[in-house]
């Protein structure tokens, strides 16, 4: 009687291919590539904080001190990257960040912070006298200051500069003044009285609205916030909502007059600004 062959058996066959010394090196080294991959990807995973985002925090207007302590909290970092000057800020708050307040960014994230200086920068102020608006106005923001108020007193040499002043008063080339310091010009108006349209501010925060006033020769007048500005902070973003007299039509203005504007930061009044086609 013949007697069964165990060799033969499937399960024998099996035992013997996997008891292969090639086999199991190339089985081992699977085992090995699969458990450095997955390592691999739970370290990225934990290092880069897969799935995480934090919100970046509005700082602006807070010290160095207090921008810190709120960035910290939200486990970020900060970095000062540059120091600036605005009147309208308290020396050493922040005035600009980035990212962006809103901005995604995972944690430990640096946040690039630019304070406003506690002194201000000086220059000295240049010669616009006999220039045109153009030109003055050109060669005064070269330095970092502003041009203010636009005078217009009757001359023959139109839009030419007859006088600088600064606070009122007459000021001379080389004296020194502080960086962002308005400077008010005197103009001729011509032997005519010349008219300029009233351009529309509606939805422009003051510094666009000023940007756009002196393309037309005209000035601010009054000047209202709403009760939802408050800060400094927020009288840098308010927007103009109205405006008096109204742009469009035939509305025209002798130059160097004034145009009166009401401000906020309430979204929900801000005008609808037409397209092109509109």
């Amino acid at each position: 009687m013949a007697t069964k062959n165990n060799n033969s058996s499937p399960a024998a066959i099996l035992k013997k291919v996997f008891n292969h010394y090639i086999v199991k090196s190339a089985l081992i080294l699977a085992l090995l590539g699969f458990f450095v991959l997955y390592g691999t990807l739970v370290v990225l995973r934990h290092y880069t904080h897969h799935g995480e985002a934090l919100q970046v925090p509005d700082v602006t207007g807070l010290t160095l001190e207090e921008a810190g302590k709120v960035l910290r909290a939200q486990k970020m970092r900060w970095q000062l990257s540059d120091s600036v000057y605005i009147a309208s800020y308290k020396p050493g708050a922040v005035v600009n960040q980035n990212p962006e307040p809103g901005s995604k960014v995972k944690e430990n994230r640096n946040i690039f912070l630019v304070i406003n200086a506690l002194a201000p920068e000086k220059v000295k102020m240049p010669n616009v006298v006999d220039l045109s608006y153009r030109q003055a106005k050109a060669t005064l923001e070269a330095q970092g200051l502003t041009v203010g108020e636009l005078i217009y007193v009757p001359h023959m040499a139109e839009n030419y500069v007859l006088k600088q002043q600064y606070r009122g008063q007459d000021i001379r080339r080389g004296t020194e003044i502080v960086k962002g310091s308005v400077i008010d010009l005197v103009l001729g108006k011509g032997l005519s009285d010349e008219m300029t349209p009233v351009p529309n501010l509606l939805g422009n925060t003051l510094t666009e609205a000023n940007e756009i006033l002196k393309q037309y020769y005209l000035n601010f007048g009054v000047r209202l916030y709403d009760n939802d500005v408050i800060t400094s902070a927020d009288s840098v973003k308010a927007f103009i909502y109205r405006q008096r007299p109204a742009a469009g039509g035939n509305a025209m203005l002798q130059a160097g007059s004034p145009v009166d504007v009401w401000l906020t930061i309430d979204e929900s009044k801000k005008p609808e600004i037409p397209n092109e086609t509109e």
